[in-house]
């Protein structure tokens, strides 16, 4: 498991044009270990996010996570719509496939 530090967490937080508040920075730092392991999972592939290692994946790994933090920040708990005439919620448990892309370029086939 991949542990971000707060330099990472404001990298993150500023991909997604927002600033770092406390509130934010405690979403983030909760989600991050969890959206690396699914994206390292998704992709069968490893991403080492140490300071020396490929930036081309660090940067598509990041923005994974920064796109995965902002939807479950703004979807309330897979939230997907609302309706207002008769009182109409739908939710999705599954991460859209736009959140993956920046991933898809470093995903191995397992057979």
């Amino acid at each position: 498991m991949w542990n971000p530090t707060n330099d990472e967490i404001n990298e993150i937080i500023s991909l997604n044009n927002d600033k770092s508040t406390t509130q934010l920075v405690d979403h983030y730092t909760a989600l991050a270990p969890v959206l690396y392991d699914i994206g390292c999972s998704w992709t069968n592939n490893m991403f080492d996010m140490s300071k020396g290692a490929d930036r081309q994946k660090q940067s598509a790994m990041k923005l994974f996570i920064a796109k995965g933090c902002k939807f479950f920040e703004t979807t309330e708990l897979g939230l997907v719509s609302r309706s207002m005439g008769t009182v109409a919620y739908s939710f999705s448990d599954e991460i859209p496939a736009t959140v993956y892309k920046p991933l898809k370029p470093y995903r191995k086939l397992r057979w």
